[in-house]
């Protein structure tokens, strides 16, 4: 379900949105993923090089529970194909697509014209971008918003997300009491020290240049957008040395001996992000993390 503002901008810029994706049972925790024959500094610098946090958030950031995609200025049979690939991968990582009814927070928009767009977009709805400052809720900053609305690219995107406790609670705590009771502290279990908050995406906006995708095929597209739809991942991280989906595109040109769908290092930084420690005491602690993980040495 669309909110009014997102539902007017569509309107006005002559799109349609698919249905909202049915509920997936929940999936059972699966194995670590495990990349082999790599050395590990190179999956530390694949993973360094990938995720990165916002500039005012002590973690990276990832989707807590429920994932909705929604499609708009799509046939409507591609654009299930991909809404499903989406689904599929988010099951995958222990995620659950949201129900009917469901308000999107995962918005991917088609047009022919990404450049134009995506300044449209921007101008007529800068609260979705969260452009203005806001308590406890994060984005990649001025220079990140310039590189989206300027650099022409196959696919763009831009994150936002919000600063919760270790335990889930909104920072806000209980306004009954001045807001702090349920204010998180910093503890120590055993003898690691973890952060007090984690970071959670709250929206991601995914807009795709049908010009410039011309020729790529729709499953390696839609890997693609699922996985930059699920991980906070780097627009400019130089990748050409690493066998991922990333390599799909070179900024606005698709890249022939990119990869057919996501690559054993793309699915095992996935599944990685979502089984490392949340409230890590910073983000440089959680890219350790998955890098080892990615290596099975913290299976």
């Amino acid at each position: 379900m669309l909110d009014p503002k997102m539902r007017r901008l569509a309107t006005a810029l002559s799109f349609f949105l698919l249905a909202p994706l049915p509920a997936l049972a929940q999936t059972t925790t699966a194995p670590d993923i495990v990349v082999t024959g790599a050395r590990p500094e190179q999956t530390q610098s694949f993973v360094t090089q990938l995720a990165i946090p916002a500039p005012t958030a002590d973690q990276l950031p990832r989707w807590d529970n429920t994932i909705c995609t929604s499609i708009a200025g799509m046939p409507a049979r591609q654009g299930q194909f991909l809404a499903d690939r989406i689904a599929q991968r988010a099951a995958a990582v222990g995620l659950q697509p949201g129900g009917p009814g469901c308000q999107a927070n995962i918005a991917v928009f088609v047009t022919g014209e990404s450049d134009t767009f995506a300044r449209q977009l921007f101008e007529q709805d800068r609260d979705r971008f969260a452009y203005f400052a806001s308590n406890n809720v994060s984005t990649l900053g001025q220079g990140a918003m310039d590189d989206f609305l300027n650099t022409p690219r196959a696919v763009r995107w831009w994150y936002v997300s919000e600063t919760f406790g270790a335990n889930g609670i909104s920072l806000a705590g209980d306004s009954s009491s001045g807001g702090m009771s349920n204010a998180p502290m910093t503890r120590v279990t055993g003898t690691r020290l973890s952060g007090s908050t984690r970071e959670d995406l709250s929206q991601v906006i995914i807009i795709i240049d049908a010009r410039r995708v011309q020729g790529v095929q729709l499953a390696a597209l839609s890997d693609y957008v699922a996985f930059i739809a699920l991980a906070q991942v780097n627009p400019n991280a130089s990748t050409s040395e690493y066998p991922t989906i990333m390599n799909l595109f070179a900024g606005a040109q698709p890249n022939a001996s990119g990869p057919a769908s996501l690559t054993q290092w793309d699915t095992a930084f996935l599944d990685a992000l979502y089984k490392t420690e949340r409230n890590a005491v910073s983000p440089g602690v959680q890219q350790r993390e998955i890098a080892r993980r990615m290596l099975g040495a913290n299976s």
